[in-house]
């Protein structure tokens, strides 16, 4: 996802400062999308050289100054070509599948331990994700937004507790048919290594 768009998206309800933003991110999209400030401020910078947002420096006695950025014409223009834009599918990319790929060069033993983790870590996201963030989207668009809005903030929710699911369904599935594999195999089986056949020298 384009931060620079995700931030004029968020400015469409509100003009806020970077630290707002980012308290925003924290309370409404973390379930599939986070922002440090350190990404947030370059951007804004970059949308206001760009002209999709002005910024509103208020002088603050002892204080650093409050810098509150707001979508211009243009830039709401730009955001709503953006969310009308087809979306390819994203790619998926879990680092603990190539770790599975490659797991036949150790015991499955241990790639039952990282099973069991990844399958408890994701476990926590799910109820991270039923309990906190619902409750958050639940006050958020009952204070400020419609029904509207909180359709579609759930929406988001309900696709990343699904996604937790099935990887814990996956985990559940995996795990099983390598406890199945070991006894297949017997006590006197091991693992085997890749061999590589030495070239020759000449």
């Amino acid at each position: 996802m384009s931060l620079r768009h995700a931030l004029l998206g968020l400015l469409t309800y509100e003009p806020m400062t970077g630290y707002e933003l980012k308290q925003f991110f924290d309370s409404s999209v973390q379930h599939f999308w986070n922002a440090e400030l350190s990404q947030i401020y370059p951007t804004l910078k970059a949308l206001e050289e760009q002209g999709w947002v002005d910024k509103d420096v208020q002088v603050q006695d002892g204080r650093p100054n409050r810098k509150i950025y707001e979508i211009t014409p243009s830039g709401r223009d730009e955001f709503l070509r953006w969310v009308r834009e087809p979306q390819p599918p994203a790619e998926m990319r879990d680092p603990f599948m190539i770790k599975v790929f490659f797991g036949a060069d150790v015991p499955v033993e241990d790639m039952l331990v990282l099973m069991r983790r990844q399958m408890d870590e994701h476990g926590k996201g799910l109820a991270f994700c039923e309990t906190v963030l619902r409750e958050k989207v639940k006050a958020v668009t009952h204070h400020m937004f419609t029904p509207r809005h909180a359709l579609f903030w759930s929406l988001t929710l309900e696709m990343a507790m699904a996604y937790r699911r099935a990887y814990i369904e996956w985990c559940e599935m995996s795990m099983r048919l390598l406890e199945e594999s070991v006894l297949e195999e017997g006590p006197s089986e091991h693992i085997h290594r890749l061999d590589h056949p030495k070239r020759d020298a000449g």
